[in-house]
C-alpha cells in the first residue's frame, strides 16, 4: 500500500512517510505510533524512550568535528486531525490512509493526510537514519496530543532537554520562518435542554448544511470561510413554526465546522413554505460565498421511518438559538504590531444536543493575553446571562518573537545561500509547542519551518512534492552550520 509514493525525492523521507500513513494516529490515539517511533529510535538513536507524557525523545550524538557546535533539538507532533468526507468509508483508529499523487501534490483518498505533522516526523526520521549526515549533537521531540490539547508538550519536564536550538518542523510555507504564534484556549459551554411532544400533524425532516471548505481555525480563520454551525442556526432564524429534536455540527476543536445536521418537524400545512425557505438559503449562500467558499449546500429530506415525536420546547429552543447566534466565531481584532495578522479569535468548533445538553465546544486563540482575557469575560457574561454553564480548559500560553535569536541569524543566512532569496519572518496565529516548550528551557532558542501543505485540518489536505526536496535540504544544511559553542 502506498508505494505510489516511494519513487519521489527524497526517497528516504517518502519512505519513512509512507510508513506514517500505514499507522494510525488520531489525537488521543497515538500508541500504536509512539511504539513504532520508540523502536525506530532504538534502531537509529544513541538514546530513545517514552516520557511520562508519553512524548518520544531521541539522542544522536554529533558525527566526528562537530562536537563543539551548538546542539538543536528537532520538534514534531505525531497525531493527525481524523476528518473524511461523508461518502468515505474510513476508520482512523484502524485503517491506514491512503496516498493519491495528484500532479505536484500527494493528497489522501477522502481523508485528511497527516502531513501535519507526518511531514515533520518523516523528516526528523529521516535525519536520524542518514549516517551519510554531517550534524551536532542532535535530540528529537516527538510530542502527542498536539492537535487537541498540546498535551505532549505541557507535559513535556523543565529540563528533559539539552538542545540550544529548537526546530518546530509544524509549519506549512516553505519559504517562511515562524519566530511567534498565538496562545489559546478551549471553551466549554453546557445547558439542559428542556422537551415536549409534537403533534402528529408534524412530518419529520433532516436538514443539512455540507461541502464548505472548512480548514484550520487558526491559519484559516481570516479567509471568510463560513461555519456550518452559524449558518445552520441563520437558517433556523424566523421560521416560526419549526420545532427541532436534535443537532450536531463539527468534530474537531481547531478546525471550522464543514457541516452540521439537524432532526426537526414541520407541519404538513408549511412545508412548501419550508421547502421555498431552502431554496432561498441556498441563494443567500452562492451570494455570500461565492468567492470564498462556492461549493456550500442547504439540503433538505424527509424522514420516512418512524422517529419519535419529541422535540426542544419553544424556550429551551429559543435560547439555544441565543447562544450559538451571539457567540463570537472568526476574527476578533487583526494585530497592531504585524499587518495582516489576526490578534484575536475564536472558532465555534464544535456543536451538539447529547444526553438532553447543550454542548458547545470552542477553541479561542490570541497573542495578546489581556484581548484573550476579555474575550473570555465575554463568553462568560453571555452564557450566564442565558443560563448556561461555561468553563476554560487546556490553556497554553503563546510565543513571544525574538528577532535576535542566533538560531534565526544562522538559519536565514543559510536560507539565502541555498535558495538566492531571503525567507519571510513573521508571526502566526495559529498555536505551535514552541512558547511551551522554549518555556521550559532556559536560554533555548526556537524557529518553526516545514514544507508547503495546503487544507490541512481537512480531507483537501495535500503536500506539495517540490517543497519537501527543499525543506528536507534546509534542515540537514542548518544542523551542518550549526554555530560554535
Amino acid at each position: 500500500m502506498n508505494e505510489n509514493i516511494l519513487k519521489l525525492e527524497p526517497e528516504i523521507f517518502w519512505k519513512n512517510f509512507r510508513e506514517l500513513t500505514l499507522i494510525p494516529r488520531p489525537s488521543k490515539h497515538e500508541e500504536k505510533i509512539t511504539d513504532f517511533l520508540e523502536n525506530f529510535g532504538k534502531k537509529f538513536a544513541d538514546k530513545s524512550y517514552k516520557d511520562s507524557a508519553g512524548n518520544v525523545i531521541w539522542f544522536k550524538k554529533a558525527t566526528a568535528g562537530y562536537e563543539n557546535r551548538q546542539s538543536v533539538v528537532l520538534q514534531a507532533h505525531c497525531d493527525m486531525v481524523p476528518q473524511k468526507n461523508e461518502d468515505k468509508k474510513h476508520d482512523f483508529l484502524t485503517d491506514s490512509i491512503t496516498t493519491v499523487i495528484d500532479g505536484d501534490f500527494v493528497k489522501a483518498d477522502g481523508t485528511t493526510l497527516g502531513a501535519d505533522d507526518g511531514a515533520g516526523v518523516a523528516t526528523i526520521m529521516s535525519i536520524f537514519e542518514d549516517n551519510t549526515l554531517q550534524h551536532p549533537d542532535i535530540e528529537a521531540l516527538i510530542t502527542v496530543d498536539e492537535e487537541t490539547g498540546l498535551t505532549g508538550a505541557n507535559g513535556l519536564k523543565a529540563n528533559t532537554l539539552n538542545g540550544k536550538f529548537l526546530l518546530n518542523l509544524d509549519s506549512e510555507e516553505d519559504n517562511i520562518f515562524y519566530i511567534g504564534c498565538a496562545g489559546g484556549v478551549n471553551v466549554h459551554i453546557s445547558k439542559k435542554l428542556e422537551y415536549e411532544k409534537v403533534n402528529d400533524n408534524y412530518k419529520c425532516f433532516s436538514v443539512k448544511v455540507s461541502d464548505f471548505l472548512g480548514g484550520h481555525s487558526g491559519g484559516d480563520i481570516h479567509k471568510n470561510r463560513p461555519n456550518a454551525v452559524k449558518l445552520l442556526f441563520r437558517f433556523f432564524d424566523g421560521i416560526n413554526y419549526l420545532k427541532v429534536k436534535d443537532f450536531a455540527g463539527g468534530n474537531m476543536h481547531n478546525a471550522i465546522p464543514r457541516e452540521a445536521v439537524a432532526t426537526v418537524f414541520v407541519p404538513e400545512a408549511e412545508i412548501k413554505n419550508f421547502e421555498n425557505k431552502a431554496k432561498e438559503f441556498q441563494k443567500i449562500l452562492s451570494s455570500e460565498y461565492h468567492k470564498s467558499d462556492p461549493d456550500g449546500k442547504i439540503f433538505i429530506q424527509e424522514i420516512a421511518e418512524n422517529v419519535e415525536k419529541l422535540s426542544l420546547t419553544d424556550e429551551s429552543f429559543k435560547t439555544v438559538k441565543m447562544i450559538i447566534s451571539t457567540i463570537i466565531s472568526g476574527v476578533y481584532a487583526m494585530s497592531a504590531d504585524m499587518p495582516g495578522l489576526v490578534e484575536t479569535s475564536n472558532n465555534l468548533s464544535v456543536t451538539k444536543t447529547e444526553d438532553g445538553f447543550l454542548k458547545i465546544l470552542c477553541l479561542m486563540r490570541s497573542s495578546s493575553q489581556t484581548q484573550c482575557d476579555y474575550l473570555k469575560d465575554v463568553m462568560k457574561f453571555q452564557a450566564e446571562f442565558l443560563g448556561a454553564e461555561i468553563k476554560f480548559t487546556d490553556e497554553y500560553p503563546g510565543w513571544q518573537p525574538n528577532t535576535d535569536s542566533s538560531l534565526l541569524k544562522e538559519a536565514t543566512s543559510v536560507y539565502e545561500k541555498l535558495f538566492g532569496e531571503k525567507p519571510l519572518v513573521t508571526a502566526i496565529h495559529a498555536g505551535l509547542e514552541c512558547g511551551i516548550i522554549t518555556a521550559k528551557h532556559a536560554g533555548m532558542e526556537a524557529i518553526s519551518l516545514g514544507p508547503t501543505m495546503y487544507g490541512v485540518h481537512t480531507p483537501n489536505e495535500r503536500l506539495e512534492i517540490k517543497s519537501v526536496k527543499k525543506f528536507y535540504t534546509l534542515i540537514c544544511e542548518i544542523l551542518k552550520n550549526s554555530p560554535i559553542k
